[in-house]
Protein backbone atom coordinates (compact mmCIF):
# COMPACT_ATOMS: atom_id res chain seq x y z
CA UNK A 1 0.00 0.00 0.00
CA UNK A 2 1.06 3.69 -0.88
CA UNK A 3 1.78 6.19 2.24
CA UNK A 4 -1.91 7.52 3.23
CA UNK A 5 -2.02 10.66 3.91
CA UNK A 6 -4.21 11.32 7.12
CA UNK A 7 -6.23 14.71 7.94
CA UNK A 8 -6.97 15.68 11.37
CA UNK A 9 -8.28 14.44 13.72
CA UNK A 10 -6.66 11.40 11.46
CA UNK A 11 -2.69 10.18 12.29
CA UNK A 12 -0.88 7.38 11.13
CA UNK A 13 0.26 4.53 13.51
CA UNK A 14 3.96 4.03 13.92
CA UNK A 15 5.49 1.78 16.71
CA UNK A 16 2.60 1.55 18.84
CA UNK A 17 0.78 -0.58 15.47
CA UNK A 18 1.69 -3.61 17.57
CA UNK A 19 0.01 -2.63 21.20
CA UNK A 20 -3.20 -1.25 19.16
CA UNK A 21 -3.39 -5.27 17.31
CA UNK A 22 -2.82 -6.34 20.91
CA UNK A 23 -5.57 -4.54 22.64
CA UNK A 24 -8.14 -5.24 20.21
CA UNK A 25 -6.97 -8.79 20.37
CA UNK A 26 -8.18 -8.31 24.04
CA UNK A 27 -11.08 -6.88 23.82
CA UNK A 28 -12.59 -9.36 21.39
CA UNK A 29 -15.07 -12.22 21.83
CA UNK A 30 -14.75 -15.19 19.21
CA UNK A 31 -17.90 -14.16 17.64
CA UNK A 32 -16.70 -10.36 16.93
CA UNK A 33 -16.66 -10.08 13.16
CA UNK A 34 -12.26 -9.68 13.39
CA UNK A 35 -11.80 -12.44 15.61
CA UNK A 36 -9.23 -14.97 14.04
CA UNK A 37 -7.76 -12.17 10.95
CA UNK A 38 -4.66 -10.98 10.73
CA UNK A 39 -5.11 -7.21 11.11
CA UNK A 40 -2.39 -4.28 11.47
CA UNK A 41 -3.32 -0.89 12.70
CA UNK A 42 -2.71 1.62 10.32
CA UNK A 43 -3.99 4.90 11.92
CA UNK A 44 -5.94 6.46 14.91
CA UNK A 45 -7.67 9.78 16.07
CA UNK A 46 -6.46 12.01 17.78
CA UNK A 47 -10.01 12.96 19.89
CA UNK A 48 -11.64 9.51 20.76
CA UNK A 49 -10.32 5.77 20.56
CA UNK A 50 -10.51 5.21 17.00
CA UNK A 51 -8.35 2.99 15.10
CA UNK A 52 -7.97 1.79 11.89
CA UNK A 53 -6.85 -1.47 10.74
CA UNK A 54 -6.32 -3.13 7.44
CA UNK A 55 -7.49 -6.70 7.16
CA UNK A 56 -4.51 -8.32 5.85
CA UNK A 57 -6.02 -10.90 3.46
CA UNK A 58 -5.87 -11.70 -0.49
CA UNK A 59 -8.73 -8.98 -0.90
CA UNK A 60 -8.30 -6.12 1.31
CA UNK A 61 -10.37 -4.23 3.72
CA UNK A 62 -10.73 -1.86 6.35
CA UNK A 63 -11.95 -1.97 9.91
CA UNK A 64 -12.22 1.02 11.84
CA UNK A 65 -12.73 0.24 15.56
CA UNK A 66 -13.27 2.11 18.74
CA UNK A 67 -11.38 0.04 21.69
CA UNK A 68 -12.87 0.19 24.74
CA UNK A 69 -9.46 -0.46 26.61
CA UNK A 70 -11.70 -3.15 28.89
CA UNK A 71 -9.63 -5.93 30.93
CA UNK A 72 -11.29 -8.80 29.27
CA UNK A 73 -12.97 -9.60 26.36
CA UNK A 74 -16.31 -7.98 25.28
CA UNK A 75 -18.68 -10.13 25.92
CA UNK A 76 -21.31 -8.76 23.38
CA UNK A 77 -20.02 -9.50 19.47
CA UNK A 78 -20.81 -5.69 18.54
CA UNK A 79 -18.37 -4.32 21.07
CA UNK A 80 -15.95 -3.30 20.45
CA UNK A 81 -17.71 -1.17 17.83
CA UNK A 82 -16.32 -1.86 14.06
CA UNK A 83 -16.96 -0.17 11.11
CA UNK A 84 -16.07 -2.19 7.61
CA UNK A 85 -14.97 -0.78 4.60
CA UNK A 86 -14.57 -2.09 1.28
CA UNK A 87 -11.22 -0.41 0.46
CA UNK A 88 -8.88 2.39 1.82
CA UNK A 89 -10.80 5.25 -0.80
CA UNK A 90 -14.20 3.93 0.87
CA UNK A 91 -12.89 4.60 4.61
CA UNK A 92 -11.27 7.77 3.24
CA UNK A 93 -14.58 9.34 1.85
CA UNK A 94 -17.24 7.79 4.37
CA UNK A 95 -14.92 7.65 7.11
CA UNK A 96 -11.87 10.24 7.27
CA UNK A 97 -13.15 13.25 5.95
CA UNK A 98 -16.77 13.15 7.33
CA UNK A 99 -14.61 13.25 10.35
CA UNK A 100 -12.73 15.66 9.16
CA UNK A 101 -15.45 18.14 8.48
CA UNK A 102 -16.56 17.55 12.04
CA UNK A 103 -13.54 18.04 13.44
CA UNK A 104 -13.05 21.25 11.18
CA UNK A 105 -16.29 22.49 11.32
CA UNK A 106 -17.43 21.27 14.88
CA UNK A 107 -20.81 19.47 13.98
CA UNK A 108 -21.98 16.64 12.23
CA UNK A 109 -20.98 16.75 8.98
CA UNK A 110 -24.69 15.17 7.47
CA UNK A 111 -25.70 19.04 8.32
CA UNK A 112 -22.55 20.51 6.43
CA UNK A 113 -22.46 21.23 2.76
CA UNK A 114 -21.37 18.55 1.03
CA UNK A 115 -21.66 16.68 3.94
CA UNK A 116 -23.70 13.48 2.74
CA UNK A 117 -22.44 13.49 -1.03
CA UNK A 118 -19.47 11.00 0.33
CA UNK A 119 -16.57 12.59 -1.94
CA UNK A 120 -18.56 13.37 -4.94
CA UNK A 121 -20.33 10.10 -5.15
CA UNK A 122 -24.18 10.35 -4.40
CA UNK A 123 -25.45 7.78 -1.83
Amino acid sequence: MSTLSFVEPWVAVGKESHALVNELKREMCKQHILWGRELQAIGRRLDSDDVLFEICEDVKQYAEVHLTYASMPESNPEFPWTTLFSSIDDWICRGMMKDHREWIHGQDSDELPGGDDHCGQNK
